[in-house]
């Protein structure tokens, strides 16, 4: 980096050359097409072959010299996409997915700048031939080259950032796009979904740097024939293949299987529940449950989603309700409910969970778990505990408590089965944690009725595909109203309920699934590291913002020094 050209030539060159400015809208319909590419890359669309060009629109077009320029269409670009992706959210109200987008939008500004940054430092004195700056300003390979591994570095970096601060969101991350590609899938089990959203950006790059050179060549005559940045592309992807051929994990047919009977009420969600609504609830699913139960194959465990009734499991009509169901089927139930329990700090106190419970066939409690990670703002108000009005202004009408052990549930057949509820399975971390812990069955108990029938579900289903692989586990999810599925260790999604007229995926029924039980799944690179290629990705991007930082110091020291002589 030391021969980079000083400020002054770099100004005097492109005086000489006459850069005409580009027009600020310019910068915005790049961003407005980069945002909206992204977005269709999950669902509703799924178009996931996008994310690998979605990026080029912003990469082409020269990046602004004004830092607050840089900032402003950085931050219209996350925007954009994270509103579009989490229209979804809006269904639970006060405009929820908007205003989220607007913490979203951050993260992609501070990549913009950052990237934007990077090239204007790295640039090369220009050749005449060639107006306006950005990627044709960078004609040396090693800079190129390092431009793509900071790009792709510094978007995981931010990734790992967001799936933590402020208690994490780590949705719709880039690599989630490729959901269905079970080819590409397996380089979870070694570097989680970082290394899809790695190598998703630095595709992006490549092609975007490659097609400057093209250009170059044919304007100049001159410059790189040889596509070395598309040959570092197919470089990355070898092991990634690799990995899906080492990953032919087939299911045996001799080891046992746990028949798991999952029930899907689809019930419209209610915030605060009546009577009537707990009524409906109760019916459908002890209902569905009665009709099915007794059905051969018999099922060896039946599960109900996450507040499957609207109502505390010690609720006198609905324990009453359970307990005559367990008498009628004599199979264990898991199943998601509130529950009050005393603070073991002041007895006079009484602490709300969101929980899942497994009930023998007496309807007693096996064990249970808290829910460790609760939705902000719409489980818990950060905050309630000095300002109680904060939770009726803004909240769910509830203010739950979290869990802290990772309960492992003893389940027949010899399963061992930790839980997600809703929201936590986004963190890979818990189901990281519960497979260390030894379980050999991973689940999701959802509801994600809230949202009614938008692509919200699908988008939740898409991050529980990771959880699978990471941990090469078989994963059952129980959706409230839509998605109820099972998940491969590879996964593939295997099973899916659907309603048998018109094919959609909200409906309401009851479905079998005969998971695998084993305990020679064996510990997954990813399981026994964690987010290792995650941290490796920050510490990159520190040291080279460190390093740019440096230069970019040098260089106002000189141009200083310059002046005052």
């Amino acid at each position: 980096m030391s021969s980079i050209a000083s400020e002054s030539d770099l100004r005097a060159d492109e005086q000489a050359v006459g850069t005409p400015a580009i027009p600020p809208t310019w910068y915005f319909i790049a961003s407005l097409i980069s945002g909206l590419l992204l977005s269709a890359c999950f669902p509703p669309l799924s178009w996931s072959f996008l994310v690998w060009l979605a990026f080029i629109p912003l990469l082409l077009i020269p990046p602004p010299s004004s830092w607050g320029l840089r900032l402003l269409v950085g931050y219209f670009w996350g925007y954009v996409h994270a509103a579009s992706s989490l229209l979804w959210l809006n269904e639970v109200g006060f405009g929820a997915g908007w205003l989220l987008s607007l913490y979203c939008a951050l993260y992609p500004m501070l990549w913009y700048f950052l990237f934007s940054a990077a090239t204007w430092w790295l640039r090369q004195s220009p050749a005449p031939e060639y107006s306006g700056a950005g990627l044709l300003y960078i004609h040396a390979l090693p800079r190129t080259i390092f431009l793509c591994f900071f790009a792709a570095s510094s978007w995981c970096a931010l990734e790992w950032l967001r799936s933590w601060l402020f208690t994490g969101f780590p949705w719709n991350q880039l690599g989630i796009s490729q959901y269905q590609c079970v080819s590409l899938l397996q380089s979870a089990a070694y570097l989680g979904v970082y290394g899809l959203s790695f190598l998703i950006v630095f595709v992006n790059m490549s092609l975007s740097v490659e097609f400057c050179q093209a250009l170059r060549r044919k304007l100049a005559q001159k410059g790189r024939r040889f596509t070395w940045h598309l040959l570092l592309c197919v470089l990355l992807f070898v092991p990634v293949l690799c990995w899906n051929m080492n990953a032919k994990m087939e299911f045996n047919e001799e080891s046992e299987q746990l028949m798991a009977l999952v029930v899907q009420g689809d019930i419209p969600q209610c915030r605060n529940w009546t009577e009537q609504e707990f009524q409906q609830a109760l019916q459908v699913y002890t209902g569905l449950t009665r009709e099915e139960a007794l059905l051969e194959p018999r099922p060896d465990l039946v599960v109900w989603p996450e507040s499957a009734v609207p109502a505390a499991i010690d609720y006198p009509e609905y324990a009453e309700s359970l307990r005559q169901l367990q008498d009628f089927t004599q199979t264990p139930l898991l199943l998601g409910a509130t529950n009050y329990r005393q603070d073991p700090v002041d007895p006079e106190e009484y602490n709300l969970f969101n929980s899942a419970f497994l009930l023998d066939a007496k309807a007693r409690v096996i064990n249970y778990y808290d829910k460790i990670h609760p939705v902000p703002f719409g489980e818990y108000v950060p905050g309630s505990k000095y300002w109680p009005w904060l939770v009726e202004l803004i909240g769910m009408g509830r203010d739950l408590s979290s869990g802290s052990k990772y309960t492992v549930f003893d389940m027949p057949k010899g399963a061992k089965a930790g839980v997600n509820i809703c929201f936590e399975d986004v963190f890979p971390e818990i189901s990281r944690r519960f497979t260390q812990r030894g379980a050999n069955l991973l689940f999701t108990i959802t509801n994600d009725s809230w949202y009614n029938q938008s692509a919200g579900s699908k988008q939740h289903l898409s991050h529980v595909v990771f959880r699978a692989v990471e941990n090469r586990r078989p994963l059952l999810r129980s959706g409230s109203n839509s998605d109820t599925c099972m998940i491969s260790p590879r996964g593939e999604i295997l099973g899916i309920m659907r309603d048998p007229k018109s094919g959609s995926y909200f409906t309401r029924g009851a479905m079998r699934f005969a998971l695998p039980v084993r305990d020679d799944w064996g510990e997954t690179f990813y399981t026994r590291y964690g987010n290792l290629f995650a941290a490796c990705c920050v510490i990159f991007t520190t040291l080279s913002c460190a390093a740019l930082f440096g230069t970019w110091f040098n260089r106002k020291k000189k141009l200083f020094e310059e002046i005052s002589a």
